[in-house]
């Protein structure tokens, strides 16, 4: 049996992989709330108990850097190593990827519907391909291509610098930079980040507090839920904030990995307000009219709906494995 995951800072997703006369399957999911474990292993092995038979191969999706099978998970005091999992649970093999890297995989699974278009631009066959993800953390990585050959490989560039690309942006830097005396891009854009520029706005512009954002735990969730419904203007001008940097860091990433296959953009945040937000704001930031105004106009811009793109990608990798 095979089974694949996807891990995040609040959610372990498990699933069994079936390979059904070639169609990737996942069955018997299962759900689990990471701050109620103390480690994946606990998770791993009541979701073992429930299917009950043995594992020849696992992979794992993960948020964090993955080096030789192992990875300090970013987000979570956890530390996940692949071969104590195979000894501890008898596994004939585990295989760990960086989430993104395992979202990589997924991409080529999505089916039509999952993905929409922000920017049709110009698809080179021969193009590499770019990701990003903000959500509990910022997530990125590129695929590279050769021919028709594609190889996902990981990336922390969420934790570079921040660069604010405007006065309004070098006044939460320097908010930040006080306060933490370092500013990464995954500051501003995650769901930290939006608490987080929604609090400078509040300290700039000296308002108290409203009271819907004051009595709740999920604040970033609901500015998001405020700027939305155009119930608040700070919670609206905090996600216009929000995605011009995410515009420019998308940018960012396109310039960097040329990416002239795509760039994709994934997260629950993406999910919840880029079909909302200025298509072409967010495209007039991400062209930045600079040098490489034509090359990024060229570039086509997905926004990816399905949230378990990375289980799909983890499932997909298992299935391929076991067919060599």
């Amino acid at each position: 049996m095979i089974i694949a995951g996807q891990i995040t800072a609040t959610t372990v997703y498990l699933v069994v992989v079936q390979n059904t006369n070639g169609e990737l399957r996942l069955i018997t999911p299962m759900n689990y709330v990471t701050n109620e474990f103390s480690g994946f292993t606990q998770i791993l092995k009541l979701y073992l108990k429930k299917i009950n038979k043995p594992i020849k191969f696992a992979c794992f999706g993960i948020a964090g850097p993955v080096i030789n099978n192992e990875v300090q998970t970013t987000n979570l005091p956890w530390q996940i190593k692949a071969a104590e999992l195979e000894d501890e649970f008898s596994i004939g093999q585990v295989k760990l990827f960086n989430d993104l890297v395992a979202t990589a995989h997924g991409l080529f699974e999505l089916k039509p519907n999952k993905i929409i278009s922000l920017n049709e631009g110009v698809d080179s066959k021969d193009g590499h391909i770019g990701l990003i993800a903000s959500g509990d953390g910022l997530g990125q990585s590129l695929i590279y291509r050769d021919e028709n050959n594609y190889y996902p490989y990981a990336s922390e560039g969420g934790h570079v610098d921040f660069a604010p690309g405007n006065q309004i942006e070098s006044d939460i830097w320097e908010y930040l930079y006080a306060e933490n005396g370092q500013v990464e891009v995954e500051d501003i854009l995650s769901f930290q980040g939006i608490e987080n520029i929604f609090e400078f706005l509040l300290y700039s512009k000296k308002i108290k507090q409203p009271k819907w954002y004051s009595e709740v735990n999920e604040k970033p969730q609901k500015i998001i839920e405020y700027a939305l419904a155009g119930d608040d203007d700070l919670a609206i001008e905090t996600i216009d904030i929000f995605s011009d940097c995410f515009a420019s860091e998308t940018s960012n990433l396109a310039l960097k990995g040329m990416t002239l296959g795509g760039i994709y953009i994934g997260g629950l945040i993406a999910k919840q307000i880029m079909m909302a937000i200025d298509k072409k704001r967010f495209m007039k930031r991400f062209v930045k009219n600079g040098k490489m105004e034509t090359l990024l106009k060229n570039i086509p811009v997905s926004l990816i709906l399905d949230d378990k793109t990375a289980l799909l990608g983890a499932a997909s990798y298992a299935m391929k494995k076991n067919l060599l």
